[in-house]
C-alpha cells in the first residue's frame, strides 16, 4: 500500500510528484488539472501539523511555463535530473517559507501557487 495518493493523468507529472513525495507527509495527494490557460498543474493537497494549533489543509499549486514544461518534456528521462532537483528545491524553499511565517506568529496561507519557468527545464 503507498502511502501518497497519485491522481495524475500524465506520467510525467506523476513522476514529478514522485519526486516531491517525500517532502509531504503520508496521505498527501496528488492530482494534476488544467490551468484556465489549458496549462497542466500539478496540485498538491495535504494536512500540515506545524502550521498551527490544529492540523491544517493545504493546497500547493505547481505552475510549470508552458515553454519550460516542454523543454522537460523533450529531454530524454537520463537527463530530467536538473529538473527534479530544481523541483525540490523550490519545494523545500516553499515549505520551509511557510514554517518560518508560522513560528514568527505570522498568518500562513492555506493555498500556495508555485511558479516555474526558465529555472526548471
Amino acid at each position: 500500500m503507498e502511502d501518497y495518493l497519485f491522481e495524475c493523468a500524465s506520467p510525467d507529472f506523476e513522476e514529478l510528484a514522485r519526486v516531491i513525495a517525500d517532502l509531504f507527509p503520508e496521505q498527501t495527494r496528488f492530482s494534476e488539472r488544467p490551468a484556465e490557460t489549458g496549462a497542466p498543474l500539478l496540485i498538491v493537497h495535504w494536512v500540515a501539523m506545524r502550521m498551527g494549533a490544529a492540523a491544517r489543509r493545504m493546497t500547493l499549486t505547481v505552475a510549470i511555463a508552458p515553454a519550460a514544461l516542454a523543454r522537460y518534456r523533450a529531454l530524454p528521462p537520463r537527463l530530467r535530473g536538473r529538473s527534479f532537483a530544481v523541483l525540490r528545491a523550490y519545494v523545500e524553499a516553499t515549505i520551509g517559507s511557510l514554517e518560518e511565517q508560522h513560528a514568527k506568529g505570522e498568518e500562513t496561507p492555506r493555498e500556495v501557487t508555485l511558479d516555474l519557468d526558465e529555472e526548471f527545464a
